[in-house]
Protein backbone atom coordinates (compact mmCIF):
# COMPACT_ATOMS: atom_id res chain seq x y z
CA UNK A 1 0.00 0.00 0.00
CA UNK A 2 1.49 3.39 -0.96
CA UNK A 3 2.19 5.93 1.77
CA UNK A 4 1.62 9.64 1.68
CA UNK A 5 4.72 11.84 1.69
CA UNK A 6 4.03 13.73 4.92
CA UNK A 7 1.54 14.18 7.73
CA UNK A 8 -0.09 17.46 6.72
CA UNK A 9 -3.77 17.24 5.70
CA UNK A 10 -3.15 18.73 2.25
CA UNK A 11 -0.90 15.81 1.34
CA UNK A 12 -3.49 13.30 2.41
CA UNK A 13 -6.04 14.95 0.18
CA UNK A 14 -3.80 15.39 -2.84
CA UNK A 15 -4.69 13.72 -6.12
CA UNK A 16 -1.64 11.42 -6.12
CA UNK A 17 -2.31 9.77 -2.78
CA UNK A 18 -6.08 10.20 -2.38
CA UNK A 19 -6.85 6.54 -2.97
CA UNK A 20 -4.28 5.31 -0.46
CA UNK A 21 -4.84 7.94 2.25
CA UNK A 22 -8.36 9.27 1.84
CA UNK A 23 -9.00 9.72 5.54
CA UNK A 24 -8.20 13.39 5.16
CA UNK A 25 -7.90 15.94 7.93
CA UNK A 26 -7.80 13.33 10.67
CA UNK A 27 -4.10 13.08 9.91
CA UNK A 28 -3.53 16.29 11.84
CA UNK A 29 -3.71 14.34 15.10
CA UNK A 30 -0.93 11.92 14.19
CA UNK A 31 1.94 13.56 16.16
CA UNK A 32 -0.08 13.43 19.39
CA UNK A 33 -1.11 9.86 18.72
CA UNK A 34 2.49 8.86 17.98
CA UNK A 35 3.67 10.31 21.28
CA UNK A 36 1.02 8.50 23.28
CA UNK A 37 1.55 5.19 21.51
CA UNK A 38 5.31 5.21 21.90
CA UNK A 39 4.82 5.88 25.61
CA UNK A 40 2.36 3.00 25.96
CA UNK A 41 4.15 0.27 24.02
CA UNK A 42 4.61 -1.76 27.18
CA UNK A 43 0.87 -2.52 26.98
CA UNK A 44 1.42 -4.56 23.83
CA UNK A 45 3.75 -6.87 25.76
CA UNK A 46 0.91 -7.64 28.14
CA UNK A 47 -1.65 -7.99 25.42
CA UNK A 48 -0.34 -11.34 24.20
CA UNK A 49 -1.68 -12.95 27.35
CA UNK A 50 -5.11 -11.44 26.83
CA UNK A 51 -5.66 -12.55 23.29
CA UNK A 52 -6.16 -16.24 24.01
CA UNK A 53 -9.63 -15.50 25.37
CA UNK A 54 -12.71 -16.43 23.41
CA UNK A 55 -13.35 -12.83 22.44
CA UNK A 56 -10.80 -13.12 19.67
CA UNK A 57 -12.86 -15.75 17.90
CA UNK A 58 -15.55 -13.28 16.88
CA UNK A 59 -16.63 -13.08 13.24
CA UNK A 60 -16.14 -9.85 11.30
CA UNK A 61 -19.49 -8.54 10.15
CA UNK A 62 -21.45 -5.30 10.33
CA UNK A 63 -24.81 -3.94 11.46
CA UNK A 64 -27.20 -2.42 8.92
CA UNK A 65 -27.83 1.32 9.00
CA UNK A 66 -30.34 2.31 6.31
CA UNK A 67 -33.52 0.49 5.29
CA UNK A 68 -31.53 -1.63 2.84
CA UNK A 69 -28.94 -2.59 5.43
CA UNK A 70 -26.22 -0.49 3.81
CA UNK A 71 -23.92 2.27 5.01
CA UNK A 72 -20.70 3.95 3.93
CA UNK A 73 -17.37 3.06 5.52
CA UNK A 74 -14.58 5.60 5.24
CA UNK A 75 -10.88 5.79 5.87
CA UNK A 76 -8.72 3.12 7.54
CA UNK A 77 -11.77 1.00 8.28
CA UNK A 78 -11.50 -0.16 4.66
CA UNK A 79 -8.04 -1.64 5.21
CA UNK A 80 -7.70 -5.39 5.16
CA UNK A 81 -6.37 -7.16 8.23
CA UNK A 82 -3.25 -8.14 6.29
CA UNK A 83 -2.35 -4.52 5.57
CA UNK A 84 -3.21 -3.44 9.11
CA UNK A 85 -0.93 -6.05 10.69
CA UNK A 86 1.93 -5.12 8.37
CA UNK A 87 1.59 -1.41 9.18
CA UNK A 88 1.29 -2.09 12.91
CA UNK A 89 4.47 -4.17 12.89
CA UNK A 90 6.27 -1.23 11.28
CA UNK A 91 4.60 1.30 13.61
CA UNK A 92 4.07 3.29 10.44
CA UNK A 93 2.14 6.50 9.95
CA UNK A 94 -0.67 4.44 8.43
CA UNK A 95 -0.92 2.50 11.69
CA UNK A 96 -0.95 5.67 13.80
CA UNK A 97 -3.63 7.20 11.57
CA UNK A 98 -5.68 4.04 11.95
CA UNK A 99 -5.39 4.34 15.74
CA UNK A 100 -6.63 7.92 15.57
CA UNK A 101 -9.48 6.77 13.33
CA UNK A 102 -10.47 4.13 15.91
CA UNK A 103 -10.67 6.84 18.59
CA UNK A 104 -12.93 8.78 16.24
CA UNK A 105 -15.07 5.71 15.66
CA UNK A 106 -15.52 5.26 19.43
CA UNK A 107 -16.38 8.94 19.79
CA UNK A 108 -19.06 8.53 17.12
CA UNK A 109 -20.55 5.59 18.98
CA UNK A 110 -20.52 7.61 22.19
CA UNK A 111 -22.28 10.51 20.50
CA UNK A 112 -25.02 8.65 18.67
CA UNK A 113 -25.64 5.36 20.48
CA UNK A 114 -28.51 5.42 23.00
CA UNK A 115 -27.70 5.43 26.71
CA UNK A 116 -23.98 5.60 26.05
CA UNK A 117 -21.50 7.95 27.67
CA UNK A 118 -18.44 5.87 26.79
CA UNK A 119 -18.40 2.56 24.96
CA UNK A 120 -15.06 1.76 26.61
CA UNK A 121 -15.16 1.49 30.38
CA UNK A 122 -11.38 1.06 30.71
CA UNK A 123 -9.86 -0.19 27.44
CA UNK A 124 -7.10 2.03 26.07
CA UNK A 125 -6.37 2.61 22.39
CA UNK A 126 -3.25 0.43 22.36
CA UNK A 127 -5.16 -2.48 23.89
CA UNK A 128 -7.82 -2.21 21.19
CA UNK A 129 -5.20 -2.07 18.46
CA UNK A 130 -3.42 -5.12 19.89
CA UNK A 131 -6.67 -7.11 20.07
CA UNK A 132 -7.39 -6.14 16.47
CA UNK A 133 -3.91 -7.24 15.44
CA UNK A 134 -4.23 -10.63 17.13
CA UNK A 135 -7.46 -11.30 15.24
CA UNK A 136 -5.94 -10.07 12.00
CA UNK A 137 -3.03 -12.50 12.22
CA UNK A 138 -5.41 -15.40 11.61
CA UNK A 139 -8.02 -13.58 9.49
CA UNK A 140 -5.96 -11.56 6.97
CA UNK A 141 -8.83 -10.85 4.58
CA UNK A 142 -11.20 -9.43 7.20
CA UNK A 143 -11.79 -5.66 7.00
CA UNK A 144 -10.65 -3.58 9.95
CA UNK A 145 -14.06 -1.99 10.35
CA UNK A 146 -15.91 -5.30 10.51
CA UNK A 147 -13.60 -6.69 13.17
CA UNK A 148 -13.92 -3.58 15.32
CA UNK A 149 -17.69 -3.48 14.89
CA UNK A 150 -17.94 -7.03 16.17
CA UNK A 151 -15.59 -6.34 19.08
CA UNK A 152 -17.54 -3.24 20.07
CA UNK A 153 -20.80 -5.18 20.10
CA UNK A 154 -19.22 -7.55 22.61
CA UNK A 155 -18.07 -4.63 24.76
CA UNK A 156 -21.48 -2.94 24.52
CA UNK A 157 -23.09 -4.43 27.66
CA UNK A 158 -20.26 -3.03 29.82
CA UNK A 159 -20.31 0.50 28.43
CA UNK A 160 -20.56 3.52 30.74
CA UNK A 161 -24.18 4.57 30.28
CA UNK A 162 -24.09 7.93 32.07
CA UNK A 163 -21.56 10.67 32.76
CA UNK A 164 -18.99 9.56 35.31
CA UNK A 165 -16.23 11.55 36.91
CA UNK A 166 -12.67 10.35 36.48
CA UNK A 167 -10.18 9.70 39.24
CA UNK A 168 -6.41 9.46 39.10
CA UNK A 169 -4.94 6.35 40.69
CA UNK A 170 -1.31 6.22 41.81
CA UNK A 171 0.12 2.93 43.04
CA UNK A 172 3.81 2.12 43.33
CA UNK A 173 4.85 5.06 41.19
CA UNK A 174 2.48 4.12 38.37
CA UNK A 175 -0.45 6.32 37.45
CA UNK A 176 -3.72 5.81 35.59
CA UNK A 177 -6.97 7.69 35.19
CA UNK A 178 -10.23 5.76 35.28
CA UNK A 179 -13.94 6.39 35.63
CA UNK A 180 -15.31 6.36 39.18
CA UNK A 181 -17.99 4.05 37.78
CA UNK A 182 -15.28 1.61 36.73
CA UNK A 183 -13.74 1.59 40.22
CA UNK A 184 -17.16 0.74 41.65
CA UNK A 185 -17.41 -2.14 39.19
CA UNK A 186 -13.92 -3.29 40.12
CA UNK A 187 -14.84 -3.28 43.80
CA UNK A 188 -18.02 -5.26 43.07
CA UNK A 189 -16.06 -7.82 41.05
CA UNK A 190 -13.42 -8.17 43.74
CA UNK A 191 -16.12 -8.55 46.37
CA UNK A 192 -17.91 -11.21 44.31
CA UNK A 193 -14.62 -13.11 44.11
CA UNK A 194 -14.12 -12.73 47.89
CA UNK A 195 -11.01 -10.60 47.60
CA UNK A 196 -12.67 -7.42 48.90
CA UNK A 197 -14.99 -6.86 51.84
CA UNK A 198 -15.20 -3.08 51.95
CA UNK A 199 -17.86 -0.66 50.78
CA UNK A 200 -18.50 0.11 47.10
CA UNK A 201 -17.24 3.68 47.12
CA UNK A 202 -15.62 4.28 43.74
CA UNK A 203 -12.43 5.27 45.57
CA UNK A 204 -9.30 3.23 44.93
CA UNK A 205 -8.56 2.88 48.62
CA UNK A 206 -5.74 1.05 50.37
CA UNK A 207 -8.18 -1.79 50.99
CA UNK A 208 -8.95 -1.93 47.27
CA UNK A 209 -5.23 -2.05 46.46
CA UNK A 210 -4.79 -5.00 48.83
CA UNK A 211 -7.76 -6.78 47.27
CA UNK A 212 -6.37 -6.19 43.80
CA UNK A 213 -3.02 -7.62 44.87
CA UNK A 214 -4.76 -10.76 46.10
CA UNK A 215 -6.61 -11.08 42.80
CA UNK A 216 -3.46 -10.56 40.75
CA UNK A 217 -1.60 -13.17 42.78
CA UNK A 218 -4.46 -15.65 42.29
CA UNK A 219 -4.11 -15.49 38.50
CA UNK A 220 -0.34 -15.47 38.35
CA UNK A 221 0.27 -11.77 37.74
CA UNK A 222 2.69 -9.54 39.61
CA UNK A 223 0.86 -8.45 42.75
CA UNK A 224 1.30 -4.71 42.30
CA UNK A 225 -2.23 -3.63 43.18
CA UNK A 226 -2.16 -1.33 40.17
CA UNK A 227 -5.21 -1.49 37.85
CA UNK A 228 -3.31 -1.94 34.59
CA UNK A 229 -4.99 -2.97 31.35
CA UNK A 230 -4.15 -6.65 31.68
CA UNK A 231 -5.42 -6.88 35.25
CA UNK A 232 -8.64 -5.07 34.41
CA UNK A 233 -9.23 -7.26 31.38
CA UNK A 234 -8.75 -10.44 33.40
CA UNK A 235 -10.99 -9.14 36.17
CA UNK A 236 -13.76 -7.52 34.14
CA UNK A 237 -13.80 -9.71 31.00
CA UNK A 238 -13.27 -13.16 32.47
CA UNK A 239 -16.88 -14.30 32.01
Amino acid sequence: MPKCPSLVPSDFCSRDCWQACSWGAGAASVPAVRSRFLADRRCSNLAAVIFSVALLLFAADARPADKLGQYAIRGPGLLSCAIYSKERAARSNVYLITAAWVDGYVTGVNQYAPQTYDLLSFEGAELLMAILDEHCKTHPTDPVFGVLASLFRKLWPDRVTGKSDKTTIVVGGREATHYVELIKRVQKKLKAKRFYSGAITGKYSAETVKAMKRFQKSIGLDATGFPDQLTLWRLMRSE
